[in-house]
């Protein structure tokens, strides 16, 4: 794969050693995890508010904390996970039973999620239950899968720039595949029966369409997350290193700066792009369409097509930017694109041209996949550090740590999206007033901004450079060629 378009400077190799270049069928076997993580991670976005805010009539602010509070549980259950898997030693390998088992219960519980008994007569509250249970059931099985996932990827090769190349193909094949992923509101209103007046759409429509849209996307998830399990090899790992307990793992964990910055980026990106999801459904389907949702729904498929095809663009010239300024230097120009096209929409999200967003969000996704890409790469580099430190290897623990500091990253962003809409004066079941729509607007620019900026300010003190990497590994190495390999 092709490291970039940026020239690269001749005193220096970008070609890992034999020993840990990753031939093609591991980095495709493995981003096929991408492939179903990009489907269960983004489904519920784009399922949950056409179900249950506008067919099923329950507030945001509900809705916001059935999808929050599951994820904040996983604050115990996601290192328990990664304390398992990187203590596991099975005949199939420390990672690949977890993933495979998970792979099945994520693509059960994705299905059921969109079974909620609207036909029973339930109230708004029993409703939003339902659908916390549903999460909860959904979040678990899905850090059984990722954690021990996310760890596989970062141990698979030690070399700095394979790394980034490794991630990048599991960006592009989760891209590629997640195509369809901004047409899913728009196929559960087909597959429903609603016709191409997207006045006239029923509840029913759009709850029988997201029962058959999430059994399909239930079965994806299942067959791409299990390939990984099946496909992938695990280096071997022997280690006369004493087990200590989870809460010591933990501090020594949350102790690492490289990491805790790294953190401190995602989760101030995160929030700042993730509030405002609801907020921009309403935009769309108010105020650039009047309340036509066929209409929003086309919108928000192309939207998601500009984003993920400006992510897909990113790939190639972000792993090429890590390579020329560092993986930092490339984290803070991806923020600096990221936040130049939220600006955008300021003259591109207006009712007379709502297609223009679309050049925005090209642009937006072309800027965030550096972020994502950056925060996965950076983790490999991390555990490095850890284990020159430590002596151990660990990327469970801190793949789960990174995963779960995502998962509270994405709740306080459903909280605070559902105060966000509230705040802006939304009454459900009611067309907002054009006051209602300017704030709506407003705040689907000011708050990524603010995210972004927050962001920046965090991974500017990020302190593995290139040279801090190299001399961890040499170290490492010189350590592995005495005793034994950890």
């Amino acid at each position: 794969m092709a490291v970039g378009y940026f020239p690269v400077p001749p005193v220096e190799t970008h070609a890992p050693p034999p020993s840990e270049r990753l031939p093609l069928r591991t980095k495709f076997t493995w981003a096929m995890g991408s492939l179903g993580d990009n489907y269960a991670g983004n489904t519920i976005s784009q399922l949950k508010d056409p179900v249950y805010t506008v067919a099923l009539g329950v507030p945001p602010e509900l809705v916001g904390w059935a999808l929050s509070f599951p994820r904040l549980l996983d604050a115990f259950f996601d290192p328990i996970v990664g304390h398992w898997s990187d203590h596991t030693r099975s005949r199939w390998g420390r990672r690949r039973p977890f993933i495979f088992a998970g792979a099945i219960a994520l693509g059960l519980a994705m299905v059921l999620l969109w079974l909620p008994p609207a036909d029973r007569g339930w109230s708004h509250r029993e409703l939003a239950a339902y659908f916390l249970v549903a999460t909860m059931l959904f979040y678990a099985a899905y850090s059984v899968f990722l954690v021990p996932y996310r760890a596989l990827g970062l141990e698979l090769t030690r070399d700095y720039h394979e790394r980034t190349r490794l991630q990048g193909w599991g960006m592009m094949v989760g891209l590629v595949g997640g195509l369809g992923l901004p047409w899913l509101y728009k196929c559960a209103l087909v597959v429903g029966g609603a016709g191409p007046d997207g006045t006239a759409v029923s509840a029913e429509m759009i709850l029988s369409g997201a029962r058959w849209v999430g059994a399909g996307v239930g079965a994806l998830i299942l067959v791409a997350c299990a390939v990984p399990a099946l496909a992938c090899r695990e280096r071997t790992v022997t280690s006369d290193v004493p087990k200590i307990s989870l809460g010591r793992e933990l501090g020594a964990t949350l102790r690492n700066r490289p990491f805790v910055h790294m953190l401190g980026m995602n989760f101030c990106a995160t929030v700042g792009m993730y509030s405002p999801v609801t907020v921009s459904f309403l935009v769309s389907l108010y105020f650039l369409f009047q309340g036509n949702q066929d209409a929003a729904a086309n919108l928000t498929g192309y939207m998601g097509m500009a984003q993920m095809l400006g992510s897909l663009a990113g790939v190639p010239v972000n792993t090429g930017v890590s390579v020329r300024l560092g993986k930092r230097g490339a984290a803070l120009v991806a923020l600096g694109l990221g936040a130049i096209g939220i600006g955008s929409l300021t003259w591109t999200l207006l009712p007379a041209h709502p297609y223009w967003a679309l050049a925005s969000q090209f642009l937006i996704g072309w800027g965030m996949q550096g972020v994502w890409l950056m925060s996965a790469t950076m983790n490999a580099d991390v555990c490095d550090s850890d284990e020159l430190a430590t002596g151990r290897r660990r990327e469970g623990l801190y793949g789960a740590v990174f995963a779960l500091e995502q998962k509270i990253a994405f709740a306080v962003a459903a909280v605070l999206g559902g105060y966000l809409v509230s705040r802006c004066g939304y009454v459900t079941s009611a067309t907002p007033a054009s006051s209602t729509l300017l704030q709506l607007r407003t705040t689907l620019i000011v708050t990524p901004l603010v995210g972004l900026a927050l962001a920046a300010a965090i991974i500017a003190f990020y302190p593995l450079s290139r040279a801090r990497v190299s001399e961890i590994q040499a170290a490492l190495g010189a350590r592995r060629r005495g005793p034994g390999d950890r």
